[in-house]
């Protein structure tokens, strides 16, 4: 674009310069989009005739400015300011003008170069010459788009492919410019920010008086795309040249994109299948599919799983970037229960080349999040997925937004002989039984989750879910409509997950409950996982021990309590927060609820109150 700089050096018939000289460094650069000849008795408020922003103002003066003329040329700058001209040219025949100091004040004051000039007809024709510069300048941008594409078909499925052209065509044409699609919602914007212009043609917000839109659709793609740009300055045919030109460009970026994804889908669900297996104790299987990824990736003997948080808008991208990365390193899978969330599964030999690699992603992105475990066995692989997922919500209070570890967990802590005992016990009907291996296969996920997160998890149904779950209650004699059942069930799921004990417990008979917990280190485990509650002066461990005690239903909390049920709501809801629990409290069912955060809970309350009361499976028949 011609430039102050430009009419200066260029077009010496001008005698165009500034009339403080120290402004040549500072202005020199500034946009001269045209020159407007604006008499000086013209009144400065004219509403029917702005000046379009970025012109360049020329005021010719006869004589030398008197009182009165100091007055129009002061609100005349203020007018130009209005209109976000570029400056203003004082042209005076055969002599320099004096401008009164408080004019050049006032004009620094505004950030309004002023400039002077002695030439008169030489200024005929000025704006034919700016236009044609112009369209010259835009068809060299033309060109170095074409280079920029004639580089780029490798990386078209590139995610910033569409950012760097979004930007590219904002400096071109000095506006606002987004892409927006239906089904994606935006998709790339120049200048990422919610003051955009471009944004209120694509949202049907209000936008400023004065601010042309040109909306333009991106085809060959799988949803309604636009291109969108917004300006001060209405549109001419070299911009409506280069808005579509940059269209086409954005057009081979989606295809590329849905290419790139085609390509990505089938080691995406290989990937996903070998996580879920893995989680479900399902190893060899899931070793072999793995194995068709990269060979010998999940042949190890222990992995650390990781959890990453993306937030709802995130994860896709967030998920390329990881598989790229980390692609024979790691299985990385999209969480099917949680759509913010991604699974990373390491060998803990490869992890010394993929913890920098996660800790730069998270690193680099401020609104991620990382939950991580200790190494697990592989076979344990489950009971690491929850030790990631507790870490992940305590992640944003944690050091670079990475939290290792998690609170200490129950299981471990009891006897191990006598614990496996009591938990082969409790689930023999279903263990070592080749028609209820997928029942039991279903109780770690299907109890943990909400039903429609579990069904998600699983592939499979609602409903299927629900009969397998009611299958699995009638052989095990219990009723997972309870929470007390459930938590049962979950504490010997991760009682079997831990590593078996050395010695045989085939001669070792089932202990009660009570007994198995008996021990002072669970009662000291009890008092830590609780401390939080037990400080807050609202008596929170009484609300949530009495929730508990109702299977969750915040209507009967609230009538036992005689409180209202929001405020039960409300000190669940900070419960859960100082717990680092996610306990969703708008529902009555343990079935809308997330229980493998609660469980813990659950056996910490009854070991530190008594209540709620954990009753032990009925012995077999």
């Amino acid at each position: 674009m011609p430039t102050f700089g430009y009419l200066i050096s260029e077009r010496p018939e001008l005698r165009l310069r500034f009339l403080n000289p120290a402004h040549a460094r500072l202005y020199a650069n500034v946009r001269v989009n045209e020159v407007a000849v604006v008499p000086l008795t013209q009144p400065a408020v004219r509403p029917n005739a702005a000046l379009e922003p970025g012109a360049l103002a020329l005021v010719g003066l006869t004589s030398e400015l008197n009182q009165h003329g100091a007055a129009a040329l002061e609100q005349l700058l203020r007018y130009l300011k209005r209109c976000r001209a570029s400056g203003l040219v004082l042209q005076a025949l055969g002599h320099v003008p004096h401008v009164p100091p408080a004019i050049r004040t006032l004009a620094e004051q505004l950030q309004l170069p002023l400039l002077i000039t002695t030439a008169d007809t030489q200024w005929q024709g000025v704006n034919e010459h700016l236009q044609q510069q112009r369209a010259l300048m835009a068809e060299r941008q033309v060109e170095q788009l074409d280079g920029l594409l004639s580089s780029l078909p490798s990386q078209l499925a590139n995610p910033h492919a569409a950012d760097r052209i979004v930007s590219w065509l904002a400096t071109a044409l000095d506006a606002d410019v987004v892409v927006h699609s239906d089904g994606r919602g935006l998709l790339a914007s120049a200048p990422e920010t919610s003051s955009n212009l471009a944004r209120a043609a694509v949202l049907s917000t209000p936008s400023p008086d004065g601010v042309q839109h040109r909306i333009v659709q991106i085809h060959g793609t799988e949803d309604e795309t636009v291109l969108a740009i917004g300006s001060h300055r209405p549109f001419d045919e070299t911009a409506g040249r280069l808005i579509q030109h940059a269209a086409k460009v954005l057009g081979l970026c989606e295809q590329a994109r849905r290419d790139h994804h085609a390509a990505v889908l089938a080691p995406r669900a290989v990937s996903q299948a070998a996580t879920q297996l893995l989680l479900t104790g399902q190893v060899v299987t899931g070793q072999v599919i793995a194995g068709t990824i990269s060979r010998e990736l999940m042949d190890t003997d222990e992995v650390i799983v990781r959890i990453i948080d993306t937030g709802a808008q995130e994860r896709e991208p967030t998920l390329e970037l990881c598989e790229r990365a980390l692609h024979g390193k790691a299985l990385v899978s999209p969480c099917p229960g949680k759509d913010r969330q991604i699974i990373v599964i390491t060998p803990t030999a490869r992890d010394e080349v993929v913890e920098p690699d996660l800790r730069r992603i998270v690193g680099s992105r401020e609104w991620l999040l990382m939950g991580e475990s200790t190494p697990y066995a592989l076979e344990a692989s489950g009971a690491g997925y929850t030790e990631a997922a507790e870490a992940v919500r305590h992640a944003a209070r944690a050091p670079e937004r990475i939290a290792v570890g998690a609170e200490p967990k129950f299981a471990p802590l009891l006897p191990r002989r006598e614990a496996q005992a009591w938990a082969k016990s409790l689930l023999a009907p279903l263990l070592g039984k080749p028609e209820h291996e997928t029942l039991l296969h279903t109780l770690p996920t299907g109890l943990s989750f909400k039903g429609t997160e579990a069904a998600k998890g699983l592939q499979i149904h609602r409903n299927t879910l629900r009969n397998r779950l009611d299958r699995a209650a009638s052989l095990l004699g219990l009723d997972f409509d309870r929470l007390n059942d459930r938590v049962l069930v979950l504490l010997a799921l991760n009682i079997l997950a831990l590593p078996a004990p050395e010695d045989d417990v085939a001669d070792v008979q089932a202990p009660a409950l009570a007994d198995l917990m008996a021990g002072p280190e669970v009662k000291e485990w009890a008092q830590h996982r609780l401390r939080a509650l037990q400080a807050d002066h609202r008596d929170l461990l009484e609300t949530v021990r009495v929730w508990l005690q109702r299977d969750l239903s915040v209507k009967e909390t609230a009538r036992a309590l005689g409180l209202s049920a929001s405020t039960v709501r409300a000190r669940t809801a900070r419960a859960s927060q100082l717990l680092g629990v996610d306990a969703t409290t708008e529902f009555v069912s343990v079935h809308d609820t997330d229980v493998v955060s609660i469980a813990d809970i659950y056996i910490a309350s009854y070991l530190l109150t008594g209540t709620p009361e954990l009753k032990d499976a009925p012995a077999p028949s």
